[in-house]
């Protein structure tokens, strides 16, 4: 557990000390998912249980009763294979950046203006606590990336399985930015969640990318009431 991490769970121990309880407090994960459009320069996320239109198996959101306190974020594209076919099978990778698999799902224009120029906002109870947070700052590409070969590849040995090469990730930390202030999602409120993009992404036919927000920090069960 990083320092910013213990401070954030002396904080919420705290916050409902003062509030003369003691919910049970454990790490997690929320997990919000859409399809990506064509045509659409925003998107907005579901986080609570019940209020999904598109429901994924490996989706993580929030249910009613508990509370959420996120201590970072991170942006990813996922849903196709590594050869850029739809995967319906939750074994498909996640891409902290424009990857040329993830890519192969997109025309004109790629997922670089996802990564590159869109911003992030999230308003709780119509208070905005996120506001134009940049996507970039969530921006993150191995040195060596899933399906790429060097230029003159058409000169080399072409290799008998071309997922040999895989992305040099390191789950814990790429892709994630901390935020700082913690954002404090409780199942009672009203949560929006939304990426503004200044133009749309247009999906190829027959494939469906999926774009992801992860949030980690620390759940709170039973305690959606704290931010009434």
């Amino acid at each position: 557990m990083s320092m910013q991490e213990r401070m954030s769970y002396s904080l919420i121990k705290k916050a409902y000390a003062k509030q003369k309880r003691n919910p049970v407090i454990t790490a997690s994960t929320l997990r919000l998912q859409v399809p990506a459009a064509s045509a659409k320069t925003t998107y907005s996320f579901p986080i609570l249980q019940g209020d999904e239109q598109t429901v994924y198996n490996e989706q993580i959101l929030l249910n009613r009763a508990d509370a959420f306190t996120a201590t970072s974020m991170g942006l990813f594209v996922g849903g196709l294979n590594s050869l850029g076919v739809t995967d319906t099978t939750q074994t498909y990778p996640l891409y902290s950046y424009p990857s040329f698999a993830v890519n192969t799902g997109f025309t004109s224009p790629t997922a670089n203006v996802l990564f590159y120029n869109s911003k992030i906002n999230i308003a709780i109870n119509n208070v905005q606590y996120l506001q134009n947070f940049d996507t970039y700052r969530t921006y993150n590409a191995g040195f060596d990336q899933q399906n790429r070969w060097p230029s003159n590849a058409a000169t080399l040995p072409v290799p008998s399985n071309v997922n040999t090469q895989y992305d040099s990730v390191n789950g814990k930390d790429d892709g994630f930015v901390a935020i700082t202030p913690t954002l404090q999602f409780s199942g009672t409120s009203k949560i929006d969640i939304s990426i503004i993009m200044p133009s749309s992404l247009t999906v190829a036919s027959g494939v469906q990318p999926i774009i992801i927000l992860i949030f980690r920090g620390f759940l709170s069960l039973g305690a959606s009431n704290l931010n009434k």
